[in-house]
């Protein structure tokens, strides 16, 4: 596996985009959001962890995977754990 930390200044939103492999995210100081293809957006801060695993979907109305974005006036940082292999297709769980 990956592990890197990365910071997204204050008013940073992303362009739609899947994870490149299944992974955690964990903000280690600030807060940010993702947004689904479905508009669900959920807002995540200090110890929420959130699992990325949008790899290989389908575009809906021009959105495919999902977007993320800096919350408030800080930015965030988040540590991000990322997989070197792809989910097993059919397993309940995602991974071999």
């Amino acid at each position: 596996m990956t592990v890197m930390v990365t910071v997204q200044p204050v008013g940073w939103v992303g362009t739609w985009h899947e994870n490149p492999q299944p992974q955690w995210i964990i903000p280690l100081s600030g807060r940010w959001f993702v947004e689904s293809m479905d508009g669900t957006c959920v807002e995540m801060g200090t110890g929420e962890l959130s699992f990325g695993g949008d790899q290989h979907c389908r575009e809906l109305q021009g959105k495919r995977g999902h977007r993320s974005g800096t919350v408030g006036d800080v930015s965030a940082v988040l540590m991000v754990i990322q997989f070197d292999g792809a989910p097993a297709p059919a397993s309940p769980c995602g991974f071999r």
